[in-house]
This record gives C-alpha cells, sequence and structure tokens, in this order.
C-alpha cells in the first residue's frame, strides 16, 4: 500500500480523535464512503501506526503521530544505521589498499593499463585528478562534446582550478561554433582555465601533472589506455606543447574576420590530408567535421581547383601547396 495521507485518511483520523474509537461502518456512515472504500481508509491508517485495533478486531482507537513516527520509523532507522555502518566499513577496508595499489603501479616503469570499463575509466580519472598538482593537459578531438560530458568536464576544471592547478586544453577549430563548448570556455576562462583551437586534430588524452596520461582506446569508445611511462609521456607532452604554440586561443566572442581565418585553416588542413591520400572519414575526423560535411567541401574544393579526380585533385594541391609554402620561406 501506498504509504501517503489521502483527503479520506486525514478525514478518518479527525474522526477517530474526536470519537476516540470508530469502527469501519462507522467511517463509512460519517464520511459517505462505501464499505470497500472506508475498509481501505482504515487500513492505510492501520499501517501508518495512526490507528491501533483492540483485540476483537472491530474497534480502532486513534493514535498520536509523534507515537506513530517511532513506532513507524524506528526499525527503519535502525537498519539504515547497520547498512551505513556496513558501507563505511568496507569503504575504510576498501580504501586502506590505495597506497598499495598506487605504490605498485607507479613502480612498474612502462606499464601499460587498458582498461575497457567506462565506469572504472571515469573512475582512475577522478583519481588522477584528485592527485594532480601541478597540471593537466588534455585534448579533445572533434567538433564539441556533448552536454553531459561537458557538464561533467566544467566540475572537473573547476576543482582542478580553484585548487590552483593549471589546466590547458586543446580543441579543433570546428568546436568553437558549438554551443556547450563554447558556453564551458566562457565559464572556466575566468578561472585561469586556457583553451586553444586547431585545424587539425590531436589524440583525445589527459595528461595529470606529466607523471600520468590517459588516452583513448582505439575501436573501444568507452575505454582508454593509461600509460605511467616517463619517456612515452615526455613525447606525448612535446607534441601537445608544439601544437600548442601554432594553436589560436578559442575567442569568447566572434567577428567576420575570425570566422574567415578559421574556414582558411580548415580548408588548408583539407587540402593537405588530400595530397597524402586520406580518405574522407579519415579526414572528418582529423579536422573535426562531420562527414557529409567533409565530403561537401572536397567536392567544392576539386571543382574550385577544377580537379577531374581525387588522383588529379591530389597532384593540383600539391602543386599548390609547394608554392604556397616557398612564398611563406621567402
Amino acid at each position: 500500500m501506498d504509504m501517503h495521507l489521502s483527503t479520506d485518511m486525514r478525514r478518518a483520523y479527525a474522526l477517530a480523535v474526536r470519537r476516540r474509537v470508530l469502527t469501519a461502518q462507522g467511517v463509512a456512515e460519517e464520511l459517505g464512503l462505501d464499505e470497500p472504500e472506508a475498509d481501505r481508509v482504515i487500513a492505510g491508517l492501520v499501517e501508518l501506526r495512526l490507528l491501533q485495533q483492540d483485540a476483537e478486531g472491530d474497534l480502532f482507537a486513534a493514535v498520536a503521530p509523534d507515537s506513530a513516527q517511532l513506532r513507524l520509523l524506528g526499525p527503519l532507522v535502525r537498519e539504515i544505521s547497520v547498512m551505513q555502518e556496513k558501507a563505511d566499513r568496507i569503504r575504510a577496508d576498501l580504501g586502506s589498499l590505495l597506497p598499495v595499489y598506487w605504490d605498485e603501479v607507479e613502480s612498474a616503469a612502462g606499464q601499460i593499463e587498458v582498461v575497457r570499463d567506462l565506469d572504472v575509466v571515469l573512475t582512475l580519472i577522478e583519481e588522477f585528478s584528485a592527485r594532480a598538482t601541478t597540471e593537466v593537459l588534455t585534448s579533445q578531438p572533434g567538433g564539441g562534446r556533448p552536454v553531459k560530458q561537458l557538464e561533467t568536464a566544467l566540475t572537473f576544471a573547476q576543482e582542478l582550478l580553484e585548487r590552483g592547478v593549471r589546466m590547458r586544453t586543446l580543441y579543433q577549430h570546428t568546436a568553437q561554433f558549438h554551443q556547450g563548448t563554447a558556453a564551458y570556455v566562457v565559464h572556466v576562462a575566468p578561472l585561469g582555465g586556457e583553451v586553444r583551437t586547431t585545424a587539425s586534430g590531436f589524440p583525445r588524452m589527459l595528461v595529470f601533472d606529466r607523471r600520468v596520461a590517459v588516452l583513448a582506446l582505439k575501436g573501444h569508445p568507452e575505454g582508454a589506455l593509461v600509460l605511467r611511462n616517463e619517456n612515452v609521456i615526455d613525447v606525448l607532452v612535446d607534441t601537445f606543447e608544439r601544437t600548442w604554440v601554432g594553436a589560436h586561443p578559442f575567442p569568447l566572442s566572434y567577428s567576420k574576420g575570425q570566422i574567415v581565418h578559421v574556414s582558411s585553416e580548415v580548408k588548408d588542413a583539407i587540402m593537405r590530408l588530400l595530397v597524402v591520400g586520406e580518405s574522407d572519414k579519415k579526414i572528418a575526423a582529423r579536422v573535426g567535421l562531420s562527414l557529409r560535411t567533409c565530403q561537401r567541401h572536397i567536392a567544392d574544393l576539386m571543382q574550385e581547383i577544377g580537379a577531374r579526380n581525387r588522383l588529379h585533385a591530389g597532384y593540383l594541391l600539391y602543386e599548390q601547396l609547394a608554392k604556397s609554402d616557398a612564398d611563406v620561406l621567402k
């Protein structure tokens, strides 16, 4: 039964308080209910301990609400207390093993941990974040993350920045036009979060204090690679730094010139990927566009340069890029 006081139950209880005792028949007559409805009202008040039945089972007496509360909630409160003690004991026992775990995994040079469970990945990221003291580097390829991920990322970033941990994030240019990502940057920028964008993508990763890195696991979107090898992490950080230097600050406002500049860089990235023979799908992923949008850009580009096919386009673009690069070096 739903342990909720209905209007009829409140009226019946008031009647019981006035009359001292009542019967189901009396409730039916006084409140204008049929016998099944009166029986349900009486049963509900008995379940809530607001009515007490006599030995014969015909008469019902009112019980004070505070007494009913003690009788009804007492066992539940005791059960909750027992469960809380059990949870605290399990938390303490498992928590005592954390130093053992971290001492072992951090002492194993070159260890690569493959994690395929999303909950485990999120727990590890939360733990690495809590232990970070100097800097967290993040790279998020694609045109913007889903709202749920951005909400989690915002909480994650606020906690780090408020502790004085430096945080730098790389996005692709196309993320500038993703409403959720733009809102995220507006929130973290005043806190000291640094966000830049680049035309070509960078592997999805997080690096904590240059000691541990979490990378996307190929073929398993909910999995991750956890790296603790100092040499590998140094290479990742060096590549990140090189990309960071050439990237542009994420704009908090937009101008026509800025939009044209971003479009030009994305177009240039597409051209260079066409020259090396990448597929449409890979080009789309590298520049952060949907496959259909990327194919439209490629078709427009081929028409613009007068290419008959992809091979011809690669040849023409190679000549065009070589001339452009030579002009830059003059």
